[in-house]
């Protein structure tokens, strides 16, 4: 456990926190993750200690389209609660892109006598008793990766030095759980594509190393392995047939695992008999601390077009770091959908979708609709 500031040692009735406090917020913040309703316990404590009517920690923020990740303590909202409120008033919400690690008031940003005359206060925090909102923000490559929110309502004390304190304290933590959720992130989508994929019978995953052995695959390779003789397990290894796929297979690899700043996976098809749709392999390099081991692993995709059932998104977010509205935007478009058509099926203003897609240009790193579609049915379809 890191060192306690100084101000947690001042005499009993000055403190912000009592060791004991301390100690049990910091591990209800840690086992949140795994409870079956997330982080409950934190906020729990987190209210008895600052009394506020709710406390809120998230992953990510809302924006239209997008309900973001949260956990409320002391409320219950239904995702069609978080999905209306995404739509309708993120936009105006006031606390938000906040500095790295500070902790700001809504008071601080506007007098509670102008914030009482504004459209978000009246269509949103009034009908809900809530006058005083306090938090902090923690950011990882430039964006939001968890956020602690305080609400207080009409008539409740004003937030203090005491609540300031103990968000103080918690600030070291928040940055420590930022990394290890940000660490396990990736993996996470890997079991999810995995499960989907089993679901689907559509994407088998193939994790190798440096000379091509077979670490784990799941079965939906195992079955594509078997029912087509142009790629094969030979030796605990993957071979490829035909000497000249073979062979940029094994190039992929190495140059994947030898260069960390690839991003856009490569992709290779398999010839097949005459008359079937090519075999297409996709590949990524696994992130080192997703391995259980310190050997460096490369992620293989096999997609047979015949048997295409599963929906993309996940794999685009994972091989571009799209949120899933971004995701799903880029993979409209690569079905050579529209913008126009894009928001109107999502419920979304063409500002909200042209923000997204610009977005997507800077994420996948290209500046026109033609590149950044031709990046995504790579990564997709391996064309």
């Amino acid at each position: 456990m890191p060192h306690v500031p100084d101000h947690t040692q001042a005499p009993a009735g000055e403190r912000a926190l009592s060791l004991g406090q301390y100690a049990s917020l910091v591990a209800a913040l840690y086992r949140g993750r795994f409870q079956a309703e997330p982080w409950q316990d934190f906020l729990s404590e987190l209210r008895a200690l600052c009394h506020p009517c709710l406390t809120v920690i998230g992953l990510r923020l809302p924006t239209p389209g997008d309900a973001g990740i949260a956990y409320v303590g002391g409320a219950n909202y239904s995702p069609q609660d978080l999905m209306n409120f995404a739509n309708n008033y993120s936009a105006l919400a006031p606390l938000v892109d906040l500095p790295d690690g500070d902790t700001v008031a809504l008071d601080d940003l506007i007098p509670r006598s102008q914030l009482r005359r504004t459209v978000y206060y009246n269509a949103f925090m009034k009908p809900f008793d809530q006058e005083q909102i306090i938090g902090f923000d923690i950011q990882r490559s430039g964006q939001v990766a968890l956020f602690v929110r305080l609400i207080r309502g009409h008539g409740a004390p004003d937030f203090g030095a005491r609540e300031r304190d103990i968000l103080e304290l918690l600030k070291p933590q928040f940055r420590e759980l930022a990394v290890w959720l940000e660490n396990g992130r990736s993996l996470a989508r890997e079991h999810t594509l995995h499960e989907q994929a089993f679901t689907s019978l559509a994407l088998g995953t193939v994790m190798l190393d440096a000379g091509l052995r077979i670490v784990h695959m799941n079965s939906v390779a195992e079955q594509l392995l078997k029912d087509n003789t142009s790629i094969a397990r030979v030796a605990g290894k993957l071979r490829v047939m035909h000497h000249r796929e073979h062979q940029q297979l094994q190039q992929a690899v190495a140059q994947l695992l030898t260069d960390s700043t690839q991003a856009v996976p490569h992709v290779i098809p398999v010839e097949r008999e005459t008359g079937r749709s090519p075999l297409f392999l996709t590949l990524r390099r696994l992130a080192q601390e997703d391995s259980l081991d310190d050997i460096q692993h490369a992620a293989l995709y096999m997609t047979d077009p015949e048997l295409r059932q599963i929906d993309q998104t996940p794999l685009v977010m994972d091989a571009f770091g799209l949120t899933p509205q971004e995701a799903r935007l880029v993979i409209a478009l690569a079905n050579g959908g529209t913008l126009e058509g894009f928001a109107s099926d999502t419920g979304i203003s063409k500002n909200t979708a042209r923000t997204h897609l610009y977005a997507s240009f800077r994420k996948v790193g290209v500046t026109q609709q033609s590149s950044l579609v031709s990046h995504v049915i790579r990564a997709i379809y391996g064309l």
